[in-house]
């Protein structure tokens, strides 16, 4: 749809552009996450969600119109966070093999962090079947590809720019898909998959390395 048809198009959501609205938004989301977290997606009850958020059920509609977008909602705020870590993380780098060091460091913070937030695999269950959202799943590894992208291409050499493209959509679709491998695997055989995956990060690293 062109931007210029875009306003006449119904929302599903209410933007939160007033800090009110904001602060409720956040309420209703933090009080999902400690209900996801306790009895899983499908325990989530818009009426126990409104005594938690301290708000009524019909506030939540004005923001939300089913569960299932307050699930997508609280899993775009883990996008948004881990996006930002990722930005940070590679800031700063002045070569390629510190872009990699990054990465994989990352790779570790990321597994850590999945670990003591359980509520982003409960996210991902309950989300599963949602048609919209594993199509919008490759939309969120193109951008973070594209920090990869950004931060790695200045130590690239031109020829190895469309390499480099296809390993940084790669990196980050399968460093989710393999991070939820190791949450379903026990801790020794998480840490074997984490340093196999690591490998394959750096011998990408070598392939695009250019030997001056």
């Amino acid at each position: 749809m062109s931007e210029a048809a875009a306003p006449v198009k119904k929302q599903a959501r209410r933007n939160p552009s007033q800090k009110r609205s904001r602060t409720r938004v956040d309420a209703i989301l933090n009080a999902t996450r400690d209900i996801v977290s306790e009895k899983g997606a499908g325990g989530l009850k818009i009426h126990e969600l409104a005594d938690r958020a301290g708000v009524t059920p019909s506030s939540i509609y004005q923001y939300f119109p089913n569960k299932r977008a307050i699930l997508q909602a609280l899993d775009k705020r883990y996008i948004d966070t881990t996006n930002e870590l990722l930005r940070v993380s590679l800031s700063g780098i002045e070569n390629l093999d510190q872009g990699f060091d990054a990465l994989e460091q990352m790779l570790d913070e990321y597994y850590e962090w999945y670990k003591s937030e359980p509520v982003i695999t409960d996210i991902w269950y309950g989300l599963a079947s949602d048609k919209v959202m594993n199509n919008s799943e490759l939309q969120v590894s193109r951008d973070s590809a594209g920090i990869i992208m950004e931060a790695l291409s200045p130590f690239v050499d031109e020829s190895k720019l469309a390499e480099l493209e296809s390993y940084a959509l790669l990196m980050t679709h399968l460093a989710g898909n393999t991070i939820r491998l190791c949450l379903m695997t026990e801790e020794a055989e998480s840490r074997k998959l984490l340093s196999s995956f690591k490998m394959l990060l750096r011998n990408m690293g070598q392939t695009l390395s250019v030997t001056t």
